[in-house]
């Protein structure tokens, strides 16, 4: 529609099955048309009608639109009542522009899961998105934020969205998308994270949403997560110990695991009402409803029925193994017995460690490779597939990751963002015919999406973190395969169902499953995950690069072997795209090492330069070579840059220290003689401390300063 007529825009909206209400608009001067003005919090995007409520349950008729938009309400914004009055139509508002994570969000959100169908969508006026989709009859959708990740909100039941035409205290307009001019039914992975299934207390309220700063910790919802956190406490005590706890055993248990999990606002949590006290007050309530037989998490489970059922049987499976017992005797894990442990077992020289990349990765741990999106961490792990599957120690010996592949056999990938098509692409891109004819037999790919979708190895169950049958079916396929040596997951969040990000003992969880399955397999395990985008051109360390991996401290911890994948540093890769001649600042030039590891391995960082195929190639040494060389100037080269500061001291645009000016004596070395950043500021700062050259004062009428030659390195 091009017209801007808002009665015709009302009816279009209502055409759509919407329910429409008038929404207070943004006057020229930038103040709100309601009564507060320029001190409205929420200009233009707040219902006009003193009481909107009604048009939750029931839509406005054409007479009442007419009477609004034609009348009263003739200038006004356009919203949109979403939930079941409107079909059960909710939207997905995404966030974007500087600043914002909600674009990155939602790229990880569909790789996680699935592209989102074409629908019906919007530009807001902030240069966001809203996405309209179709939930099942039935289902109450969230009206929350975060619902779906940092900065991508959902509104359904009892919400509603500002719609096109309507204007933006931006300046700008909301615009649809006419492209897709209906509604797509919601896919189902969608409905299951948007539906409202938050657990309850005995029919109360949903417990609010949890939202999380960059590192993890939760900076709203604190209540909610206490509540949660709280129950989840009790059902362990009531299942593993068979007793509802006092309130002295629960605070004890529990609100360590709150006060590492939450941080305050203020000063302290006990000065934001959300500290120990508040933690008892709910602990004592909790408890009283738990008693009563009320709290719904504990209807239906018996009492300690997670109680191990092997202490009728330790005693004699105890001696069965002292005294060695035939097989055929109970399929139980063996009791721990310390003294079996003594300093004896480890007499003699030690086992020498068994690599799968030589120096670089041990066999049999598991690890995570973490990368931002886009930068090439599901390609490199395709590459190290084919290379540990079709490789050998005899003529065909591979490398990979900086180091040579000298463990091989058989290599399952599973991966949830690549379709088969995708998936056969890259192999032919990554092998020619004689690799892949090598590792046919030895390599299983499995593209998710083409094999009915992504499915969780582990699940939060009523507060209890447990492994997924298809966890347990997939362990048992690998078991009964044989010599395999690589297993691969990517990405890590389309396999948990969990809040894996953010809850440290989801992480511990999921890297205690998978240690085990390197363990009853004998493979390596590797789990691709993400970075975060923002700093990823600052990172210049190892231990930068561990610290930008998304998620709690766990997630990194619990793995044996982390490896990094970031971009080079922009002042290095400018010059090394210069001297290699490839384009910058497009992800060409990759740095990748390894970023935590258990046992002792070589963690310098190496240089990757993307191929035309899009795969990233070791070319460490070339890449240092080209870096120690245009970071050194030779006398010649000297001579002519002392030189060139001596004549321009005697014109009008003498050489400045300072970087942020076109007289830069450093942007100057960094054009015309290719150095990195660092060493074009070392050599300057170097040749004032040795007294070479000085800031001095030019043009005293003018009160500027410049570079001037006290005397050249060849007067030492």
């Amino acid at each position: 529609m091009s017209s801007n007529n808002k009665l015709e825009w009302a009816n279009y909206w209502e055409s759509q099955g919407f329910s429409v209400i008038p929404v207070h608009y943004v006057r020229k001067d930038g103040s709100c048309s309601c009564s507060m003005g320029k001190d409205c919090t929420s200009k233009g995007k707040h219902p006009a009608p003193k009481s909107w409520k009604e048009f939750q349950t029931k839509k406005a008729d054409p007479n009442q639109l007419k009477q609004w938009f034609d009348g009263q309400y003739k200038d006004f914004n356009l919203g949109v009542v979403t939930g079941k009055v409107s079909g059960n139509v909710f939207a997905v508002d995404i966030d974007i522009g500087e600043g914002k994570e909600g674009a990155d969000n939602f790229d990880d959100l569909q790789m996680a899961n699935d592209d989102l169908p074409q629908t019906l969508e919007q530009r807001t006026g902030s240069g966001g998105k809203h996405l309209f989709f179709k939930a099942p009859d039935g289902l109450e959708m969230k009206t929350d934020k975060n619902t779906l990740g940092g900065g991508i909100d959902t509104r359904g039941e009892g919400g509603f969205v500002v719609v096109a035409p309507s204007n933006h205290k931006s300046g700008s307009n909301y615009n649809l998308d006419t492209q897709v001019p209906h509604i797509e039914e919601s896919p189902e992975w969608l409905t299951k994270l948007t539906v409202n299934t938050a657990p309850s207390m005995n029919g109360s309220a949903s417990l609010q949403s949890s939202q999380t700063d960059k590192w993890g910790d939760l900076v709203d919802g604190r209540e909610g997560y206490m509540v949660q956190l709280l129950i989840g406490t009790i059902r362990t005590f009531w299942t593993k110990k068979g007793i509802i706890p006092t309130v002295q055993q629960l605070v004890e248990e529990a609100y360590p695991t709150y006060e590492n999990k939450c941080r305050a606002r203020g000063r302290s949590l006990e000065e934001d009402g959300r500290g120990k006290k508040v933690f008892e007050k709910k602990a004592n309530y909790l408890l009283w409803k738990a008693r009563k037989n009320e709290l719904r998490i504990l209807q239906d489970v018996e009492k300690g029925s997670e109680i191990s059922q092997q202490t009728e049987v330790v005693a004699p499976l105890h001696d069965q193994l002292r005294n060695g017992a035939e097989s055929g005797s109970p399929e139980l894990s063996p009791p721990l017995i310390l003294a079996d442990w003594n300093l004896s077992i480890y007499s003699g020289e030690a086992p020498e460690q068994e690599w799968l990349i030589e120096n670089i990765l041990p066999r049999r741990i598991p690890g995570l490779v973490a990368a931002v999106g886009g930068l090439g961490k599901s390609f490199i792990l395709l590459d190290l597939a084919m290379k540990v599957a079709g490789g050998d120690q005899g003529m065909h010996k591979e490398r990979a990751l900086g180091g040579d592949v000298i463990t091989n056999g058989k290599v399952v990938f599973l991966t949830a963002e690549d379709s088969k098509d995708g998936v056969h692409r890259r192999l032919r891109n990554i092998a020619g015919a004689s690799l892949f004819d090598r590792a046919n037999g030895n390599l299983i790919v499995v593209p998710l999406p083409d094999a009915g979708g992504a499915k969780p190895l582990i699940q939060n169950t009523m507060g209890q973190y447990t492994t997924t049958a298809i966890f347990e079916d997939i362990r048992s396929q690998l078991i009964e395969m044989g010599d395999v040596a690589l297993i691969i997951f990517d990405p890590l969040q389309a396999f948990a169902a969990a809040d894996i990000n953010t809850d440290p003992a989801a992480a511990q969880f999921w890297w205690s499953n998978i240690s085990e399955l390197c363990v009853a397999t004998g493979a390596n395990v590797l789990v691709a995950h993400h970075m975060r985008k923002e700093g990823t051109f600052s990172i210049k360390k190892s231990v930068h690069a561990r610290e930008a991996i998304r998620g709690t401290t766990a997630l990194v911890d619990g793995a044996r072997w982390v490896y990094g994948l970031w971009q080079m540093p922009e002042s290095d890769e400018v010059v090394v795209a210069q001297k290699m001649d490839f384009e910058s600042g497009v992800g060409n030039c990759v740095m990748g090492g390894i970023v935590k590891v258990n046992d002792q391995a070589d963690n310098t960082p190496r240089a990757f330069i993307r191929d035309e195929s899009g795969l990233l190639i070791d070319r460490t040494i070339e890449v240092d070579t080209i870096l120690e060389q245009s970071a050194k100037l030779d006398k010649l080269q000297t001579t002519e840059i002392f030189s060139e500061i001596n004549r321009r001291w005697g014109t009008e645009e003498p050489f400045s220290i300072a970087t942020n000016t076109t007289r830069s004596l450093q942007a100057y070395l960094l054009s015309e003689y290719g150095m990195p950043r660092r060493a074009a500021k070392g050599y300057i700062e170097a040749w004032q401390q040795q007294n070479f050259i000085e800031n001095a004062v030019h043009d005293s009428s003018k009160k500027t300063k410049g570079v001037r030659v006290v005397r050249t390195p060849d007067e030492r």
